[in-house]
């Protein structure tokens, strides 16, 4: 993830840098991200957010961000070389707050023979995205690891929930999708950008029927924080 964020093409009249929040990892992370800091001088920046939770590590990127448009990236993922330019393009007129991209399988993926592709979320426990190659308003939100706002909306409409999100013992998501329902539903207007693409790891562990049920429970909880109990 970060040596394809590292080689980012960009216009040279734009300024950006890249967070990376350690969430109290207990690993090596801090030394991993200080030898980036030490190979990118400037272009990489280790923030520490001891609250564990992403949505905390979140908050923290963001109140520590300088830019003026913020993208976000997991740190399981692939990004192009011109991803970053061309989800933030569209970001500086005024016209989008917000936009998302394309979130692709890893070029080895292959589905297992249990699932069927023909559901628009059959692929959603790995946390993929495709619309398809045309550009336009989303009438869906992001998701996380492929999305960019402009900083002043996350002043105007808050943060994301800090009772949604992973933390340890709880993989209960949906902080993403929330954020972007909030303005979708205000009335802000969100882009789809097919040509910013990122690759997601799919791991094997992820490949097993056990897995699915586990995501789409945890979804299941995710949604009733969100939208209550139906009636």
């Amino acid at each position: 993830a970060l040596d394809s964020v590292a080689v980012s093409t960009l216009p040279k009249s734009v300024e950006w840098e890249v967070l990376v929040v350690d969430n109290n990892s207990k690993d090596q992370t801090r030394e991993v991200i200080e030898e980036y800091c030490r190979r990118y001088p400037g272009r990489f920046r280790y923030l520490f957010e001891a609250q564990p939770g992403k949505s905390h590590s979140l908050k923290t990127g963001i109140q520590e961000a300088r830019g003026d448009i913020l993208a976000f990236m997991d740190d399981d993922v692939i990004v192009e070389p011109t991803w970053l330019q061309n989800l933030t393009a569209a970001l500086h007129d005024g016209q989008w707050v917000g936009a998302g991209g394309r979130i692709l399988p890893e070029r080895t993926f292959s589905p297992p023979r249990w699932l069927t592709l023909q559901d628009r979320y059959a692929l959603a426990p790995f946390a993929l995205f495709d619309l398809g190659p045309k550009a336009g308003a989303l009438t869906e939100p992001p998701f996380g690891t492929n999305m960019a706002f402009q900083k002043k909306i996350f002043e105007k409409y808050g943060g994301f929930r800090t009772d949604l999100g992973p933390r340890p013992g709880s993989e209960i998501r949906n902080e993403d999708t929330e954020f972007g329902h909030r303005l979708l539903a205000a009335g802000e207007q969100l882009r789809y950008e097919p040509s910013a693409v990122v690759y997601h790891s799919v791991p094997q562990n992820r490949l097993q029927k056990e897995y699915f049920l586990a995501w789409w429970f945890d979804k299941g909880r995710a949604d009733i924080r969100q939208y209550g109990i139906p009636s």
